[in-house]
């Protein structure tokens, strides 16, 4: 009896240390870690984007029917790209207005040595669909999400309300920190490719909580923009939208900033480009002129409370320029309460949206999400509860 009792013990140890094995096995194959999203899309050009967790090379395969047939593929200097992480790749020369198929495909890299090269496993995606804006398209429909912190869940039944929409913007804070690198996708990008970005994308603005923490300064790997900076713009159909980037919401001299933090300069900077953009044939040719920022125009924001001296920065250095410019509308969020700020003689001269803060399970009508309607001269504007119900609107007519 006892040496029966032995060899069970020893046969579930065996089967233990046989599980843990297989286990730790499967955690070391080579697999995607996020599928495929895309990001700044144009009327020829978008950014896929895709997660993997081991060395690779990679490549899309693309084409207006599901036999694909061309690819793309990132090469750097002549090379072509290798790593793990995060993968992406351009796919340009497209035609506006048109339906495209599409699928990553990853090689995983076992030895790359200087005449030695041994390739693992290769992974395809699903395939999937996007179409590109038409030029000067008059009439499309966008979703505006802010102040998410790190609980995109309720996106999710969003979609589920919204099927129709050309792209979505995240107005910043879509994080609470990043402490490491792979936050972003395994806490949003890897939940929203699974909702909806894989085949309708994205445009990302910095919130001040993107800039804390240890991986906060690798954040531009995970951003399309046309300079590689934080605030860009773009043109989609007939509407110019200016993405600008606020930095953090505290005095440079904050106590938790350790005297790394150099925002004012930077907010500075940021506004002479506003200047000359602005002033581009883009903008001056658009119908109609949308500006995206985290921290919302308030010119009576306190420059020394709480959180209110990015706000005075901000208002201080891009108003008197948007103003002058004569845009039409500002999308925007950071308070967590949502608000319609109509435009004032000596403040903004354009309505300021701010959305409401991220899904609260004690509270389900509170304003989850914006969405933006562009009809031929009119833009109109949703605040909206996760029921789908309107909350506040606003039209903008021209």
């Amino acid at each position: 009896m006892k040496i029966l009792r032995s060899l069970l013990i020893a046969s579930a140890g065996f089967f233990f240390v046989l599980t843990l094995s297989v286990n730790a096995q499967q955690e070391n194959n080579f697999k995607i870690t996020c599928t495929p999203f895309l990001e700044n899309i144009r009327t020829n050009s978008v950014a896929v984007f895709w997660e993997v967790n081991k060395n690779s090379t990679g490549w899309v395969e693309y084409g207006m029917t599901g036999n694909l047939g061309s690819v793309e593929r990132t090469f750097k200097d002549g090379m072509a790209d290798v790593g793990a992480g995060i993968r992406k790749v351009m796919l340009t020369g497209l035609k506006p207005g048109t339906k495209y198929f599409y699928r990553t495909v990853s090689c995983e890299i076992k030895t790359l040595e200087p005449y030695k090269v041994v390739f693992g496993d290769t992974l395809k995606s699903s395939i999937y669909a996007f179409e590109t804006p038409a030029a000067n398209q008059k009439e499309f429909s966008f979703l505006a999400f802010n102040d998410i912190h790190d609980a995109p869940q309720y996106i999710e039944e969003v979609i589920k309300k919204e099927k129709e929409f050309n792209f979505a913007v995240f107005d910043g804070d879509i994080l609470t920190d990043l402490n490491d690198e792979t936050d972003f996708t395994r806490k949003i990008f890897s939940p929203l490719s699974t909702y909806f970005a894989a085949e309708k994308p994205i445009f990302l603005i910095r919130g001040n909580h993107e800039t804390r923490g240890a991986a906060a300064r690798n954040l531009y790997k995970y951003f399309d923009t046309p300079d590689g900076k934080f605030y860009y713009t773009f043109t989609y159909g007939n509407t110019f939208f200016i993405m600008l980037d606020c930095g953090e919401d505290k005095p440079d001299n904050n106590k938790y900033y350790f005297g790394l933090a150099g925002y004012d300069k930077y907010r500075s900077e940021e506004a002479k480009w506003l200047e000359k953009a602005v002033k581009s044939p883009e903008f001056k040719k658009a119908k109609f002129k949308i500006a995206c920022l985290h921290m919302p125009i308030k010119m009576n924001a306190g420059e020394d409370t709480e959180g209110g001296h990015g706000m005075y920065d901000c208002s201080k250095k891009f108003a008197p320029i948007l103003n002058k410019a004569g845009i039409d509308l500002m999308l925007s969020g950071h308070t967590h309460k949502y608000e319609i700020i109509k435009p004032g003689k000596d403040t903004n001269r354009f309505p300021v949206i701010v959305g409401g803060a991220y899904y609260d399970a004690k509270n389900p009508l509170r304003v989850a999400y914006t969405r933006v309607n562009i009809v031929k001269n009119r833009i109109s504007v949703e605040l909206k509860n996760l029921n789908g119900e309107i909350v506040d609107r606003i039209e903008v007519k021209k």
